[in-house]
C-alpha cells in the first residue's frame, strides 16, 4: 500500500499558509540565492533587498542553506553586526 503526502513527508504536510508559499518556491529560491552569492558574500539585508522579500523570509531561506551545506557563514562582520554569508566550496 502506497503512503500518503502526508506519511511520505510529514515536515511539509503540517505548513500552513505563508510558510507553505515560501516552502514551495524553495528549488526557485535556492538557485536566485545561490546566483547572488556568486558575486561574493552578503548580508541577510542586502540578499532580501535583492531578492525583493522581507529581511525574515531571506533568513529563513539562508538558514535552510546553512543547514543543508550550501551556504556557510563568513568572519565577516559588517558595522551593523550582520554576519556576510557564502557558497560553500564545491556546492555552486
Amino acid at each position: 500500500m502506497s503512503k500518503t503526502f502526508e506519511e511520505r513527508f510529514p515536515e511539509s504536510a503540517s505548513l500552513k499558509g505563508e510558510r507553505r508559499r515560501i516552502a514551495r518556491e524553495e528549488h526557485g529560491m535556492r538557485r536566485r540565492v545561490l546566483a547572488l552569492l556568486r558575486e561574493g558574500p552578503k548580508t541577510v539585508p542586502e540578499i532580501a533587498s535583492a531578492l525583493g522579500v522581507p529581511p525574515r523570509e531571506a533568513n529563513w531561506w539562508l538558514m535552510g542553506y546553512v543547514r543543508y551545506g550550501f551556504v556557510r557563514a563568513t568572519e565577516e562582520v559588517t558595522d551593523e553586526g550582520y554576519y556576510r554569508y557564502a557558497i560553500v566550496a564545491g556546492k555552486d
